[in-house]
């Protein structure tokens, strides 16, 4: 899907112009989404879907506390390294791991 729009030089410009509902990760760069990244996401959509799905855990490009703490604790997250339960707000949220067995072919 083609935009008539200029360059945006990061990824946060992108989401603040684009407003996407959907972030996917497959750069293997950590920390590629930022927490200024996902508060911005969490602006403007109710549930925010965050999916670093990059291999290992160490090259992810957010993990879930991270995802969860920019967002407020609204994201749909799932990704592609395992993470942790993280005490939540009185409960304990669990991640979601879309491994490539089951993500990449729906993606392709």
């Amino acid at each position: 899907f083609a935009h008539a729009v200029p360059h945006r030089a990061s990824l946060l410009e992108a989401v603040r112009t684009f407003r996407p509902t959907v972030l996917i990760g497959v750069s293997t760069v950590r920390g590629a989404f930022t927490e200024d990244v996902l508060r911005a996401m969490a602006e403007f959509n109710e549930r925010p879907v965050v999916f670093p799905l990059s291999n290992p855990t160490s090259m992810s490009e957010c993990t879930f506390r991270e995802a969860m703490e920019g967002t407020g604790g609204r994201v749909i997250f799932a990704s592609g390294s395992p993470f942790d339960p993280l005490p939540w707000e009185g409960s304990t949220r669990y991640p979601a791991q879309a491994n490539n067995a089951y993500i990449f072919p729906a993606l392709g």
